[in-house]
C-alpha cells in the first residue's frame, strides 16, 4: 500500500489506544477515590463504635 495509507492506518490505531489507556486511566482514579472515601467512612463508623460500646 501507499505510506499515507500506512501513515493513516498507523495514526487511527494510535488513536484507539490512547483513547482507551485514558478510559482506562480515568476509571482507575474514580475507583481509587469512591474505594478512599468507603475506607475513611468505615474507619469512622468503627470509630463511633469503639467510644460507645453498648
Amino acid at each position: 500500500m501507499k505510506p499515507l495509507v500506512w501513515l493513516g492506518i498507523g495514526l487511527i490505531v494510535a488513536w484507539a489506544v490512547l483513547w482507551l489507556g485514558i478510559k482506562i486511566a480515568l476509571f482507575a482514579v474514580h475507583a481509587l477515590l469512591l474505594i478512599g472515601v468507603a475506607l475513611i467512612g468505615w474507619g469512622l463508623l468503627h470509630r463511633a463504635h469503639a467510644d460507645n460500646p453498648s
